[in-house]
């Protein structure tokens, strides 16, 4: 049996509001199988997880877990954490407090068929109350804007303020999050949409190449070039250095329509080229000897769930960039855990109003990261076959310069980070091998209703704590197994 510890370990949080209490218990239940698998093998001292990605609510479970860990230098205790973040999330609701009110909607069920269950009548009538209500460790009603372009009354949109979520965050968070490898803690990765841009953004935790900490998206290459020597670069950056904000959390979080913008402030490294707007600061900096302008501007971010709802790619990228750039040495192989929220399947199909838009949106936010599973899989196969021609070139005495020139060719391929064109040589080092995908699902019980992401009510909460707790033992426990085979795939 393989106990080698030369891999790391990646955990994905979806996006989807309320239902970030499973991802709790998913955790709760991931860590007493890890950790005592990790003794079981001698792996003690190992991190249950090197790298924590998250989207939306995930994002902010993500960040109560690294937090923890960073600040208490240990996993013990982190999933009792993030429960209690949950428990705080959490509210009475106006349902929960009629005890008879599952006696009077059955007795009306028995003579009508068509009404919903007790239970999807609970949760349905708790998510109109905390819609025009609000929750209160989670989000408030602001204000209501009304429609003045097409002097419709029923377009109507309400918006709702976070500071409620953020001074939850900062109650079970230290921020900001500045974590590293060298002191053996996990890194956080959040995702985010630029709203202009329209590309995800990651927060990271870990610091880049230059020893500092920043976001760096948007396009790139020389036709962006801001010296006669300059080859490459991003267009976006934000820098912070002292590690992740709470602002940042919440702009992975900021749900279209019904929050407004999260506002960062950005650096436009291609400011020069634009037409300044009221927003924009213009600076000149000195790089490398030339002199760049920078435009210093606030944009703004959405949910990162739009785009990247399970940012497993993101992780990929970014695990890929560290070990490459940063400490310049082989990337070690990914094994991954990914919550899944929003079922991808279901039994029944969908019959009325209600039901069709909770379909909706599970299939709009559920996983759809197994294409780019099979292409990490299909990459590492076809590395490992480019090795072993190599090799077998160099046992028939091949001359090492006849592959070299092969290998120092321009490949059509471009850096998935930076945009310049890579060389057949990059092709095969510092590619990231995924050896095995492990997927929690969330079972959509029959009682589902499609605001299902605003029912922070006391009850709802406990039980998805609890359900994702069981249906992790019962998915994860054989399943773990492949993980350290000989062949984990």
């Amino acid at each position: 049996m393989n106990t080698s510890t030369h891999f790391q370990r990646a955990l994905i949080f979806q996006g989807g509001g309320s239902l970030g209490a499973y991802e709790a218990g998913v955790y709760k239940a991931t860590y007493e199988l890890l950790s005592e698998r990790d003794i079981k093998l001698g792996r003690q001292g190992m991190p249950i997880f090197h790298i924590v990605a998250g989207t939306s609510i995930g994002a902010m479970n993500a960040a109560v877990l690294v937090s923890y860990v960073k600040e208490n230098k240990s996993w013990k205790g982190s999933a009792d954490r993030l429960i209690e973040f949950w428990e705080h999330m959490s509210t009475e609701s106006f349902m929960d407090s009629i005890p008879s009110f599952n006696a009077w909607w059955n007795y009306w069920h028995y003579f009508n068929k068509d009404l919903a269950s007790s239970e999807s009548a609970r949760r349905y009538y708790d998510t109109k109350q905390f819609m025009f209500r609000g929750v209160p460790n989670v989000f408030s009603l602001s204000k209501t804007l009304e429609d003045r372009r097409f002097l419709d009354p029923i377009n109507t949109q309400y918006l709702y303020s976070n500071e409620p979520l953020k001074r939850s965050l900062e109650k079970f968070a230290k921020f900001p999050v500045a974590t590293s490898y060298q002191n053996n803690e996990p890194r956080l990765l959040l995702v985010s949409v630029d709203v202009q841009e329209g590309s995800t953004v990651v927060f990271d935790s870990y610091e880049k190449e230059d020893g500092t900490r920043k976001t760096e998206y948007g396009r790139y290459g020389p036709e962006y070039a801001r010296g006669p020597n300059y080859q490459e670069g991003f267009e976006y950056i934000i820098n912070h250095n002292d590690g992740i904000e709470v602002d940042f959390v919440l702009a992975s979080g900021s749900v279209p329509v019904n929050y407004e913008y999260t506002k960062l402030k950005v650096e436009d490294t291609n400011g020069s080229n634009r037409t300044k707007s009221g927003n924009e600061k213009q600076e000149e900096e000195e790089e490398d000897g030339n002199k760049i302008n920078t435009a210093k501007q606030v944009r703004y971010f959405w949910d990162g769930g739009i785009i990247a709802n399970t940012p497993l790619r993101e992780a990929v990228i970014e695990h890929r960039r560290y070990w490459d750039l940063v400490r310049k040495s082989e990337v070690p192989p990914l094994r991954v855990f990914i919550v899944n929220v929003h079922p991808i399947r279901q039994d029944s199909l969908p019959a009325d109003h209600d039901a069709l838009v909770d379909r909706k949106n599970d299939l709009t936010y559920h996983d759809r990261t197994l294409f780019d599973e099979r292409m990490a899989l299909m990459m590492t196969d076809y590395v490992k076959i480019a090795n072993s021609l190599i090799k077998l070139a160099e046992d028939n005495n091949v001359k090492r310069s006849l592959i070299e020139g092969i290998l120092k060719k321009q490949a059509d391929t471009r850096n998935f980070s930076t945009g310049k064109h890579l060389k057949y040589a990059d092709l095969i080092e510092h590619m990231v091998s995924v050896e095995q995908v492990i997927r929690i699902e969330r079972k959509n019980d029959k009682h589902t209703i499609s605001n299902k992401t605003f029912d922070f009510s006391n009850t709802t909460v406990k039980n998805l704590i609890q359900d994702g707790y069981e249906e992790t033992l019962e998915q994860e426990a054989n399943i773990l197994q492949v993980w350290d085979s000989e062949h984990p795939r």
